[in-house]
């Protein structure tokens, strides 16, 4: 028990010291990105904007729970979050990520939703989200937001 404790302080370590850095995308520093969208058209068309405009790794889900598992499991670098979704709601979900300390500092949120009402926004930003997109948006305007978030360093 003690030996996996050492291991998993290791592996948080490892993640923190990533997290501190540029998270910029090249062949030489893939990014992990998961899509958690319940509308397949959505989902498959931010696949495709970030497979055609990154380097991204891309995997997308459409349940809740299940994109909250592969978080905790996968660690990726940036978590696309509809807030509508069966399962878990996408607050729900962003709320679960930031009581654990290593998806704090380490995964950055893009929340990309049609609930854009003000207080939809605001309570997205308490949540710690880094970015808040509605639907629909303008492609262009959405890999330019996801650059952003990608390069910003805390």
């Amino acid at each position: 028990m003690e030996r996996i404790n050492k291991l998993k302080k290791a592996i948080h370590k490892t993640l923190l010291d990533k997290s501190s850095e540029s998270m910029t995308v090249s062949e030489d520093n893939p990014i992990k990105v998961l899509v958690v969208d319940d509308d397949e058209l959505t989902r498959k068309l931010i696949v495709r904007l970030l497979e055609r405009n990154t380097k991204a790794q891309v995997t997308s889900l459409s349940n809740g729970i299940e994109g909250l598992e592969y978080i905790k499991s996968h660690y990726p670098d940036l978590v696309i979050l509809d807030l509508m979704l069966p399962g878990m709601t996408g607050f729900e979900i962003l709320q679960k990520m930031r009581e654990e300390e290593l998806l704090e500092k380490h995964t950055k949120v893009i929340l990309v939703t049609a609930k854009s009402r003000p207080e939809d926004v605001e309570r997205g930003f308490e949540l710690s989200a880094d970015e808040f997109i509605s639907k629909p948006f303008q492609p262009q305007e959405f890999i330019v937001r996801i650059k952003k978030v990608l390069n910003k360093t805390d």
